[in-house]
């Protein structure tokens, strides 16, 4: 009896004994893996940086900064009723403290409590009242010399370059090319065609209405010119948003019938949707004229409302077989239809996927569909972007998509599924070097 004791006793200690070495061989190789990402000098795939005068307040507040932030979304969603410009400091949490405590479990939450861990030594666990103002106090210090601030952050977090989207003015080419590359928003002449309204001004829309001679040759022209001052700017790519207003299927639709449609006043939304795929396809002959890739807008949608269906990453598949010498990269995981985002990439040579986006979206989706993107799609496809509006959300982006690719890739190790040297190669991958392939960046691409 006393053997047998004797005996599960030592085997209950070598179990312990080898779960304890299990745990710290793990946790060594992420440790390995992560302190080798966050030596790479990141080029960020995607970002709509603002400056803060841009939002129109007199003075930038907390409250102005989190309803820039994804979080703002989620504070809706639990039913707080926002008015950032009735709520300062002294109701702050009154306002929004219960909707807070509500999203503390959500990845919106959780990677811009990373952004202020790395930027403000931010060491609570969740917002509160009391660290709130403290927040306020340095955020709006730091605010009254944005472009300083911004330069601080962006090295600390290991930047070397942004590629920004800025649909909020999408004709503007001036851009600070120290710290961004220019990425050519192609949305607003898609849906102008159609004569939909646009409140940005400097837009050209269809003034068919104005000029009854103004045609589709015309119009084609402006467009034309626009890609042109692009290039001229060195522009690294196109973007398309349209998911947020329409369905991503575009047919080919012949140049008589869209030339026949620009010349109507009103157009049905059976015909609107016509000449906005013709135009897409327009677009993209340009794209490949010039070279340059077609990051495209998959999945969920930003913000609160909108159709979900119009971003489905499928309805893209006919594009990819009709044009295999244009370059398109899908974005955000194609959420919820993440399965069907990655069969995509693995079918055609011509597609690639970036991350950007989907570890704020949902953490533990970006790890399991990073998982299957490394299981189906050759690692020279993959890239990330952070997709954020101010540099504190970017960089808590940053810091979250390292925790993801960074987990992944130790459980793969583990797992015997390749050598830790193969990880770090594809963190190298994916955090610089394939967007430098991609889109056809150099050392001097910004100079």
């Amino acid at each position: 009896m006393k053997k047998r004791e004797l005996f599960i006793s030592w085997i209950l200690l070598l179990t312990v004994s080898l779960s304890s070495c299990h745990k710290f061989d793990s946790n060594s190789i992420y440790l390995s893996i992560r302190d080798h990402t966050d030596k790479i000098k990141v080029i960020d795939t995607h970002e709509h940086q603002h400056l803060p005068s841009e939002y129109g307040h007199e003075k930038f507040l907390f409250n102005h900064f989190l309803m820039s932030t994804y979080l703002y979304a989620d504070l809706v969603s639990s039913g707080a009723k926002i008015n950032p410009d009735s709520v300062n400091g002294d109701n702050f949490w009154n306002a929004y403290g219960k909707s807070l405590d509500f999203t503390r479990t959500t990845s919106y939450y959780s990677h811009l409590i990373a952004g202020l861990r790395l930027l403000y030594d931010f060491r609570e666990p969740y917002l509160t009242e009391a660290n709130v103002k403290e927040l306020a106090v340095k955020l709006e210090k730091n605010y009254l010399n944005y472009d300083e601030w911004f330069d601080k952050s962006f090295r600390k977090a290991g930047y070397e370059r942004m590629i920004i989207d800025q649909y909020w003015k999408p004709m503007n080419t001036e851009i600070d090319t120290v710290h961004y590359a220019l990425a050519f928003n192609i949305g607003f002449l898609v849906s102008g065609a159609s004569g939909r309204p646009f409140k940005k001004p400097g837009v050209p829309e269809k003034i068919a209405l104005q000029n009854s001679n103004f045609t589709l040759d015309d119009y084609l022209k402006i467009c034309d010119d626009l890609f042109r001052k692009n290039i001229e700017k060195k522009a690294v790519c196109i973007k398309n948003a349209q998911a947020y207003s329409r369905t991503l299927r575009y047919e080919d639709v012949p140049y008589e019938k869209a030339a026949n449609l620009f010349k109507k006043d009103e157009l049905n939304p059976a015909e609107v949707k016509a000449i906005e795929d013709f135009m897409f396809h327009y677009m993209i002959r340009e794209a490949i004229r010039y070279n340059l890739p077609i990051q495209i807008h998959t999945g969920y949608l930003a913000g609160n409302g909108g159709i979900l269906e119009n971003g489905r990453p499928e309805n893209l598949n006919n594009l990819f077989l009709q044009y295999p010498e244009a370059k398109f990269i899908l974005f955000h995981g194609g959420f919820p239809w993440t399965g069907e985002w990655v069969a995509l990439a693995k079918m055609f040579p011509n597609v690639y996927l970036d991350l950007v986006w989907l570890p704020q979206i949902s953490r533990q989706e970006a790890i399991n569909t990073f998982d299957v993107m490394l299981d189906c799609v050759p690692y020279n496809k993959i890239c990330w972007g952070g997709d954020c509006q101010l540099i504190e959300e970017s960089v808590g982006a940053l810091d979250f998509a390292k925790d993801v690719v960074s987990e992944v890739l130790t459980m793969r190790v583990k797992r015997g599924l390749m050598t830790e040297d193969l990880s770090k190669e594809i963190v190298e991958r994916i955090f610089r070097d394939n967007a430098k392939a991609i889109f056809n960046l150099n050392s001097d691409f910004a100079k």
